[in-house]
């Protein structure tokens, strides 16, 4: 009986084993995975160093076992900190070979490839290193309103020619809106050579860098916040800045980055207009009607200017008067000497006529009031924009369509140049001595255009015209010189 028991056991066993042997042999009758292996260079953060604007274009290096027509690709790219399921992650293509324009804030990225099998659905990756650096590292910043009131810092590179204009710069490096802006002021040092560009708003403010990345907002330009911040003026002497808000002044604290302004400079005082020249300058006191200095020194003082026996006019109280313009014949850094002539035009409220207050220095740069004039140019009363030359006594100034020179030792102006559209408003000139600049802004359209012209010794327009005209704008509202990085020249744009 135990023998037949153990004979069936043992066919039970072998009719088991049979058929797990059948089982096994299904399951492993399946078709090979193809193969997919990306190649090419090693990660490196410099794979591929772009400028703004320009296109990068990736041929992916691989082999696939399979049919290559039937792969799937996704192209990523994100900033190099970034992390899984960040939003700045963006997909940029899906093509095979990647052709992206640049249009990224100035910083290091990531670019990644996914190659998909979607009949096996397996996923292969490559991640290639992308720099992005700025374009329009230096030339003629345009500040301009375009439609739907959206404003944006365009550049004119130094070589531009027809469609060169690098448009946007602003706008592809920050995800913030420019409102109420106004200004522009760009500022280099010894201590900073690549400097830092300020732009000034009807209320408050930013700073960038050189790369239009933004630093700060107003509030934190100053050691103590100011109950308004109205910034109405900048200026730079190459180691020194000076803010005018709300008619006070305020210093620089420290030569070294980022700028933190001092407490307001005391005094019974509304700044207007100045000049500054190194640690000296000039205010117009619009609240008194009178001219003070400024001396830079641990912190700012405002004083009354000393009164000299060869003083040609009250420095303490010139009238009821205005200040139109506010320069001097040097270029924007030069510190002051015997030959400096700052002159002051200011327009007397209730006569409606203009005076030149031309000032100088002596016996170790005391300052003194050397003459006054009368100003019978025409135009010049409602001039709608003036610059003084860097080399000379002269003043050019836009009255109308025209431009004109201006002589304030003869009293006597000429046309230097018309538009030939009378329906612009010439709203911005500048000057380095060598080339002149003017903003045109159409009166009718919300369009604006720059124009340049090369000078004669005289302070005449060579050939009587332009040399180059940049527009594509949209209403202009500044224009500033940038420089990559501090140079030495001489030849600063005012």
């Amino acid at each position: 009986m135990k023998s037949l028991f153990y004979h069936m056991f043992f066919l039970f066993l072998v009719s088991l084993s049979l058929s797990s042997c059948y089982k096994d042999k299904g399951n492993y009758d399946i078709t090979p995975v193809d193969v997919i292996k990306i190649g090419g260079p090693s990660f490196a953060t410099n794979n591929y160093t772009l400028v703004q604007s320009n296109i990068l274009k990736i041929k992916p290096e691989f082999t696939f076992t399979g049919d290559p027509e039937t792969l799937e690709y996704t192209w990523k790219v994100y900033p190099a900190s970034a992390r899984t399921g960040d939003p700045s992650i963006q997909i940029i293509s899906h093509a095979k070979e990647l052709e992206y324009e640049i249009k990224l804030p100035v910083a290091d990225y990531s670019v990644l490839l996914e190659m998909k099998d979607p009949k096996t659905g397996v996923v292969r990756t490559k991640t290639y290193g992308l720099k992005v650096t700025v374009r329009g590292a230096q030339g003629f910043l345009v500040l301009n309103t375009k439609e739907g009131n959206l404003q944006d810092i365009d550049v004119i590179p130094n070589n531009a020619v027809a469609g060169g204009i690098i448009y946007g710069a602003f706008s592809t490096n920050n995800k913030f809106e420019l409102k109420d802006a106004v200004k522009l002021k760009m500022c280099l040092s010894l201590t900073y050579r690549e400097g830092n560009l300020y732009v000034l708003g009807k209320t408050g403010g930013y700073m960038f860098n050189q790369n239009y990345v933004r630093l700060q907002e107003a509030k934190n330009w100053f050691f103590d916040v100011p109950e308004q911040i109205i910034p109405s003026a900048m200026y730079h002497d190459g180691l020194n800045t000076y803010i005018i808000n709300n008619g006070s002044v305020h210093t620089t604290y420290s030569a070294a980055p980022p700028a933190l302004f001092t407490f307001r400079t005391p005094g019974n005082y509304k700044a207007d207009k100045a000049v500054f020249m190194g640690t000296r300058g000039i205010i117009y006191d619009e609240l008194n009607h009178r001219f003070l200095k400024c001396t830079k020194s641990s912190a700012a003082t405002i004083e009354r200017i000393t009164v000299n026996p060869v003083d040609a006019f009250d420095v303490d109280a010139i009238g009821n008067k205005t200040c139109l313009h506010f320069d001097h014949n040097k270029q924007p850094s030069t510190a002051a000497t015997i030959e400096h002539k700052p002159i002051a035009y200011c327009k007397d409220n209730e006569s409606g006529k203009v005076f030149a207050y031309k000032f100088g220095f002596y016996k170790s740069l005391v300052t003194y009031a050397e003459s006054v004039t009368e100003v019978t140019a025409p135009g010049f009363s409602t001039a709608t924009a003036y610059v003084s030359a860097s080399n000379n006594q002269l003043t050019y100034y836009a009255a109308g369509n025209k431009i004109y020179v201006y002589d304030s030792a003869t009293d006597v102006a000429r046309e230097v140049y018309t538009f030939a559209d009378s329906n612009v408003s010439i709203d911005r000139l500048m000057t380095n001595g060598q080339q002149f600049l003017a903003v045109a802004n159409s009166k009718t359209s919300n369009s604006g255009a720059v124009y340049f012209f090369k000078l004669e010794g005289t302070g005449s327009f060579e050939g009587n015209t332009h040399f180059s005209k940049y527009d594509g704008f949209g209403k202009i509202q500044d224009v500033e010189y940038k420089f990559s990085a501090l140079t030495g020249t001489t030849f600063n744009w005012k």
